[in-house]
């Protein structure tokens, strides 16, 4: 604490803590100071002990005598300011038209450290706080005629009924609920009933009876359903039946009133999801060797699972949108909508009839997967397993790939505390990185093969500076046009634009976050051993579309999935045309970096006129060409 004014803020930080210390809360329930602590520490030269880190900020307090005394200039904050990195930023407290006599109070932090930013951020919030408890004493004490936090009453009145409330909030997470019950239900019937065969040999004589292929398919997945909606039924009784003990108390407010229609309709909608996780289930099972190995797959699957099931919760989603024939996000919608009221027949119908063709297209699927011999010996060798190393990698990479999702999950829900861009470190150098690096090791490799190391023809790098922003802006045209069918709330946009752009975090270091590093990390890990295990189990241009998706996956958010599903699908397309990894790492950062600086500069690539975006899918279908032209095609694709 320095300034001439310091005793003064030392009192407004006191008083501020001792609020904190008494947990008093805003009307809305929330304190974003909830746990704040911090400590006073003696320093002779504040500035130097902050580039030390022995401090994370520091507070100059100007009285209003000596700030009036200073130029104007010298009172802004640098806060908006571009600064060099390592040098201090100052954010003023006080007003931008400073009347004469104000004290002003600057907080200096270093924008380039975490610790710093959040503790300016929360002490500025404290000191506002106390600023308005002081101002609203002092108009008080000066004779005001009333309590100025009472000047203006503002009251919000609701038109939905507390049924509805509560059918809102029920809905959103209804088919969240009963999905996850379907899956663990059903998972541990679905492991034991074709690879738990498979293991003590019995389903080569299950498959010598009379019983044909599709009737063993049908038993086995009817076998599933049932345990599944019987295990989700008692889960259900047993909540109701907390409930109704009051062991868990609902809010007063909440009403829930659930007609028997509306019962008997999400009934209906969740019989073919039922069934529809059943056959996958069992396709799982099928295709796993042994009992292990089916448990390994089944917290990936759940996840997939999970997020279609989220789409209740994207705001301003309808049922009638083309979102009615995506499966299980189709009745997800639904669920919400008739929890409120809603009754959007046809495109309950529609709902209906989506799911249950998935449902029956699954349970085909599953069923043709039992003429396949080598999916029901009881994991028989063949050539990679006995040979081991390398030839084993391709059988195992999806493999590899799920548990790598599975973390990626995992992480992001027990590492809460991490800041967005330390998450961004911790997925790129542990996660993507770290994970490639083993598989190399661990299955011996060649380093050149796997990552694609190869030098590529001059004419291909004009190819890929053309890529860079015609494929950004194109990828963007994308996105709008999938906005008509999948609306996103630009509220949504704005929030994630804020959490990869903060104010306070300097460009090069967003840029070394959000452009290098995933350049350089994801590309290895997607177009490294992921590329390179599944070469010769599909043709090259399946082989792009599903490394495409698999990229796209890994990016969870649900409105990313799209976008970032396109660029994966380019930059595959571009490594199996040039047989190197090279060209889409320098693509890969260089789109990054072109979204970041065009967002960071006010340039609104989401809002161009569409002849824009035609010319920039022009410019980007000939660089392609160019590739094409000068291709060294992906070595030993199928």
């Amino acid at each position: 604490m320095t300034g001439s004014d310091a005793d003064h803020v030392r009192r407004l930080i006191a008083q501020g803590r001792k609020r904190i210390n008494a947990a008093t809360r805003p009307a809305d329930g929330k304190d974003v100071l909830a746990g704040f602590k911090f400590e006073e520490v003696r320093v002779d030269a504040p500035e130097a002990a902050l580039a030390a880190k022995e401090i994370q900020f520091y507070i100059e307090a100007i009285s209003g005598k000596d700030a009036d005394a200073l130029a104007p200039d010298a009172l802004k904050g640098e806060e908006d300011k571009p600064r060099p990195g390592g040098q201090p930023q100052r954010a003023a407290l006080a007003e931008p038209e400073r009347l004469p006599g104000v004290p002003v109070i600057r907080i200096v932090f270093h924008a380039d450290r975490q610790e710093s930013g959040e503790g300016r951020s929360k002490m500025r919030t404290l000191l506002l706080r106390e600023r308005r408890f002081e101002r609203n004493a002092l108009l008080q004490r000066d004779g005001f005629p009333l309590n100025p936090a009472e000047v203006m009453k503002i009251e919000a009145s609701g038109v939905a009924s507390d049924a509805q409330v509560t059918g809102s909030y029920l809905g959103r997470f209804l088919t969240f609920l009963l999905l996850t019950l379907i899956l663990s239900g059903g998972s541990v019937v679905a492991i034991d009933s074709i690879a738990g065969e498979k293991e003590r040999g019995s389903l080569e004589t299950l498959l010598t009876t009379a019983a044909t292929r599709s009737e063993i398919v049908a038993a086995k997945q009817l076998l599933i359903l049932s345990v599944a909606l019987l295990i989700t039924g008692i889960q259900v009784a047993n909540l109701l039946v907390y409930v109704g003990l009051k062991v868990i108390r609902l809010p007063e407010d909440w009403v829930i009133d659930v007609p028997p229609g509306a019962a008997i309709t999400i009934l209906l909608l969740f019989l073919p999801l039922a069934a529809f996780i059943a056959a996958v289930l069992l396709m799982i099972s099928a295709y796993a060797k042994s009992y292990k190995e089916a448990q390994l797959y089944f917290f990936p699957v759940n996840i997939v699972a999970w997020m279609p099931a989220l789409a209740a919760f994207l705001p301003g989603i309808s049922l009638r949108s083309a979102i009615v024939l995506v499966p299980i996000a189709n009745v997800s919608v639904a669920v919400k909508e008739i929890m409120v009221g809603e009754f959007d027949w046809p495109m309950l119908v529609v709902t209906f009839v989506v799911m249950s063709l998935a449902a029956a297209l699954t349970s085909r699927a599953s069923a043709k997967m039992l003429t396949q011999e080598r999916l029901i010996t009881a994991s028989e060798a063949d050539a990679g397993d006995i040979a081991g190393g390398a030839a084993l990698f391709p059988k195992h990479v999806l493999r590899w790939y799920a548990v790598m999702g599975a973390a990626l999950f995992a992480a992001a829900l027990n590492l809460p505390q991490l800041s967005m861009h330390r998450q961004v470190l911790f997925n790129e150098i542990v996660i993507f990185l770290g994970a490639s690096l083993l598989m190399i090791r661990w299955y011996r490799l060649p380093l050149r093969e796997a990552l694609a190391l190869r030098p590529v023809k001059p004419a291909v790098w004009l190819a890929v500076l053309m890529a860079i922003p015609s494929g950004l802006v194109t990828g963007t045209g994308v996105f709008r046009l999938a906005g008509f069918i999948f609306p996103v709330p630009e509220r949504v946009l704005e929030q994630f634009a804020r959490e990869v752009m903060p104010a306070d975090v300097p460009l090069w270091q967003l840029l070394l976050l959000i452009a290098v590093l995933p350049g350089i990390c994801e590309e290895i890990t997607f177009r490294g051993p992921l590329l390179y295990g599944l070469r010769r189990r599909f043709h090259p241009v399946t082989l792009a579309l599903v490394v495409g998706l698999i990229f796209g996956l890994f990016h969870v958010t649900l409105f990313r999935i799209l976008p970032t599903a396109f660029l994966g699908v380019a930059l595959t397309a571009m490594t199996l045309l040039t047989g190197s990894i090279f060209p889409g790492m320098v693509a890969h950062a260089g789109n990054n970096a072109t979204a970041l600086i065009a967002g960071m500069s006010g340039f609104e690539v989401g809002n161009l006129d569409w002849w824009a975006y035609l010319l920039a899918a022009a410019v980007y279908a000939l660089s392609f060409y160019i590739l094409y032209r000068n291709r060294t095609p992906y070595p030993g694709l199928k």
